[in-house]
This record gives structure tokens, C-alpha cells and sequence, in this order.
């Protein structure tokens, strides 16, 4: 988590008063006892680090409540492990939900993975309406649907992980969709289905990563890269079950820098690790390819889990 590890190092830090300075006459226990930037990453770290802690700290004043909300609602993975707060987000979302301090305001990164007695189809449509600041969004297939087109079409999405060809239902996919135009990082599942589109990810304006799971030939992968010479990164993930596929995959090749190839467990818990800033495949992959580039990996690997961590 590289934000909480240079949090401290980038604080001024207050020296002791000297001897000869005079102490406060009155000391009230609401008051800071440290430099507020050193008490603010102190509550975030401890937020950061662990969750859990999360309803406790948002009891201890006003001030901490303001500096930890948006990292109790920052990131929301809508599963029928976390029902409580999506319950409550639902609930809120009928209390003013465009006050500038309210709970949806402040939601970032949202992903709808299982649809439950929590959150319906509906619900995550209307969650989805409600939370305006979302730059990015997953959604798994319950909850992609063509309905939902006109609603991203008005985001400003950066991120997207999506089935595309549930999401646009029978119309073509279409790429000039506006819901593509602020989209850096694309990650498409089951992109056999968009096999006969998929080169048209070169019309995406900012797409700068892209991700693709293994369903579709080497070629055809390969063959976006000419066409996309602004992505950095071409990521096929294999899931885990197919590692004995992957490993034979592994065959020495020297392919364009991008392309990379990785195993994966838990598709939407390594977003949401993505989304806290926990670990990031696609920095992972971006670092390897840098790795590359300065002669520390042969060019002939393109896969990023080692053979050895399999």
C-alpha cells in the first residue's frame, strides 16, 4: 500500500515547546494533543490498514469522522459479505443524496458482484444512479445490463470491468459509446464474445490498459497492439483453475513489450485491493514491463507470475 507507506515520510513534523514557553492555560480533552497532519495519518492509516477499526475511530470526534468516511465509503463491493453498509447507503440514498458531505458522494470505486437480498438488480441500478463520483466501476453479470447504458454514458468512468456483450444485451458493441470516452482501463471478461469488435478498442480515446481474460487466440490479441499504439499494457488473465494451461502458454517468445500474461484467484478481490491501493495487477504489470525494457527480465518472458509461485 504505497500511500500508507510514504504518508509519514512526507509530514513536517513539530518540534517540543522550549522550556521557556508558556503552556496553554487550558487544556480541553476535544483539543489535538499533535500537529493535525500528524494525527490525520495516523487515524487514516489505522483505517487503512485495518477496516474493522472503522466504526470505532468514527466515534472518537467530529474532526476523525470527516477524515474517515471517505475511506469507509470510498470503496463499496456490493457481495453478501458487506450488507450492512450497502443496506444503509440504499437507505441514505433517500435522504438528500446530492448534499455535498453525503455517504454516495464520497463513494469512488464501486463494484456489483453478486446480486442477494441485499441489493437487488434494481437496487444496483438505482446505487449505481446514486453514486455520481464513481470513477470506477465493476460489474458482474447479475447486474450489466443494456438499461444501464444511458446511466454511464453521463459518468466520467475511468475504470471499467465489465461483460460487454451482456452490458449492450443485442445491440452491437458499440465503442463510441460516450460511457468509453473517459475509460483508461478497460478489463473484459468473457471477451470471446466480443471477439469481432475487439479491435475496435483502437477507437477508445484515453484507454491506456487493457484487459482481457484467456478465451481468445494469441493472435488475435497480439493483433491489437499495432492498432493501439497509445496502451501500455496488454494483461491476459488466467484463472487459476486453468494454471497448467498457463504454464504451457509459457513458451519463449519475443512478442511486442506489452503484452503480458498473469493468474489470477479471486477476479473481484484483486479489484478491490486494486481500488484500496493494496496491490494493482496492472502496476504489477507495468513494473515488469519496465523490468524489461532495462534488461532485468529476457525478453523472451512475457508471463508474470513465475512458474515457481505456480
Amino acid at each position: 500500500m504505497e500511500n500508507v507507506r510514504h504518508r509519514f515520510r512526507s509530514l513536517r513534523f513539530v518540534g517540543f515547546r522550549g522550556k521557556d514557553t508558556e503552556p496553554p492555560a487550558v487544556v480541553h480533552a476535544e483539543d489535538p494533543r499533535l500537529p493535525a497532519e500528524l494525527e490525520r495519518a495516523i487515524f487514516e492509516t489505522a483505517a487503512l490498514l485495518h477496516p474493522a477499526s472503522i466504526p470505532g475511530l468514527l466515534r472518537v470526534s467530529r474532526r476523525i469522522t470527516i477524515w474517515i468516511q471517505p475511506i469507509l465509503y470510498g470503496v463499496v463491493r456490493v457481495n453478501s459479505r458487506n450488507g450492512t453498509l450497502v443496506r444503509f447507503l440504499l437507505t441514505s440514498g433517500r435522504i438528500n443524496p446530492r448534499r455535498p458531505d453525503h455517504p454516495l458522494t464520497l463513494v469512488h470505486h464501486l463494484c456489483l458482484e453478486t446480486v442477494n437480498s441485499y441489493c437487488t438488480v434494481h437496487d444496483g441500478r438505482w446505487l449505481i444512479e446514486l453514486c455520481s463520483g464513481v470513477v470506477n466501476l465493476g460489474l458482474n453479470f447479475g447486474f450489466a445490463d443494456p438499461t444501464l447504458l444511458p446511466i454511464l454514458g453521463k459518468m466520467r468512468l475511468k475504470h471499467l470491468a465489465v461483460n460487454l456483450r451482456v452490458l449492450f444485451g443485442n445491440s452491437p458493441i458499440d465503442f463510441k459509446h460516450p460511457l468509453f470516452n473517459s475509460i483508461t482501463h478497460l478489463a473484459i471478461f468473457h471477451a470471446e464474445l466480443a471477439a469481432s469488435v475487439i479491435l475496435d478498442v483502437a477507437l477508445l480515446p484515453a484507454l491506456t490498459h487493457l484487459s482481457l481474460d484467456s478465451s481468445l487466440p494469441r493472435e488475435l490479441v497480439l493483433s491489437i497492439l499495432p492498432v493501439c499504439p497509445e496502451l501500455r499494457v496488454l494483461l491476459v488473465v488466467w484463472h487459476w483453475s486453468d494454471k497448467e494451461s498457463y504454464l504451457i502458454a509459457q513458451s519463449r517468445c519475443v512478442y511486442d513489450e506489452r503484452f503480458v500474461i498473469t493468474l489470477y484467484q479471486d477476479f473481484w478481490g484483486a479489484w478491490e485491493a486494486c481500488a484500496r491501493e493494496i496491490s494493482s495487477p496492472w502496476l504489477c504489470a507495468e513494473e515488469f514491463i519496465a523490468q524489461k525494457r532495462n534488461g532485468e527480465i529476457e525478453e523472451t518472458r512475457y508471463w508474470l507470475t513465475d512458474s515457481s509461485e505456480s
